[in-house]
């Protein structure tokens, strides 16, 4: 397995560091759950995870809100016990809901109804996946209007839960040059809709997709970050993804979101847990200074 030398470790500490004399704070490390082996039924095993992410030194934790739904009736405690192993709840991942067949104000109700769940459990924000409009990145100006109002009322009613919602997307939004991604950052309302930027997903559709960061880097709540080895997912470090090139781009915006490791394996049926994100931590460390 391939190592960072002290060199590089140490270039990516003392730019990070001149950032930070210059007035840039630092982005957060964090990292997605599905990495580990997760059973809604088992609670256990999502602190086991998250245990091992704090040994890491990761600062925060992303997952699927079906891993903490079934603790609802105990929330109080379920809270106390992530609470205790020291990391932040950055963010609870569904779906944005059918708004195509139920209407935007059903799917806004929806999600009105998992940000409350969500926000028991101490998360900042709600985060929502949903199919991109087209697998061929075109698609009708009626659709785009279609998605931007669900989108912007289901931010509306996340705010009144009091949590960020934050649009992660896959590679349909970036393919056809990133028509999709564009025209959601163009036209939903920035103070309702933030990203959950999975630069990875974007990267594979989309080459120019750390210019759309530093284009669209306000809005940016989080980024998932990923390496590949020929399209297959790998550590850190381990790929082709430019994460240098990344690393520049965050230090000349200043931006300070979660930078989060996302490890996703799903064709595996044994996932990776810490052989992927300890390595992926320790580029993290080399490459981002954090």
């Amino acid at each position: 397995m391939p190592t960072l030398p002290r060199r590089t470790f140490l270039a990516g500490i003392a730019a990070t560091a001149a950032a930070h004399a210059a007035g840039a704070p630092p982005p957060r490390p964090g990292c997605q759950a599905n990495a580990w082996n997760l059973d809604p039924a088992r609670f256990d095993l999502l602190l086991t995870a998250l245990g091992e992410m704090k040994e890491l030194e990761f600062q925060g934790f992303e997952t699927n809100i079906r891993f903490v739904q079934p603790q609802l009736d105990r929330a109080t405690e379920a809270r106390a016990r992530l609470d205790a192993i020291g990391l932040e709840f950055v963010g609870a991942h569904t779906n944005l809901p059918e708004y195509e067949k139920a209407g935007p104000e059903s799917a806004a109700a929806a999600v009105a109804k998992l940000a409350g769940e969500a926000r028991q459990f101490g998360a900042h924000a709600l985060v929502l996946s949903h199919a991109g409009l087209s697998p061929t990145g075109e698609f009708s100006a009626a659709a785009l209007e279609a998605k931007v109002r669900a989108l912007d009322l289901a931010g509306r009613r996340a705010m009144d839960a009091g949590l960020v919602l934050a649009y992660h997307n896959h590679q349909p939004e970036f393919r056809n040059q990133a028509a999709e991604a564009s025209a959601l950052a163009g036209h939903t309302d920035p103070k309702l809709v933030s990203l959950m930027f999975d630069i990875g997903h974007a990267w594979l559709a989309y080459p120019d997709a750390v210019a759309f960061f530093e284009a669209h880097h306000a809005r940016v709540f989080g980024l998932h970050v990923r390496d590949f080895h020929n399209r297959v997912s790998v550590p850190l470090g381990e790929g082709e993804f430019p994460l240098r090139q990344l690393a520049d781009a965050i230090r000349r915006t200043g931006w300070h979101g979660w930078l989060i490791d996302e490890e996703e394996r799903p064709n595996d049926p044994d996932k990776p847990g810490k052989r992927a994100t300890g390595p992926s931590r320790r580029t993290m460390k080399a490459i981002f200074g954090v």
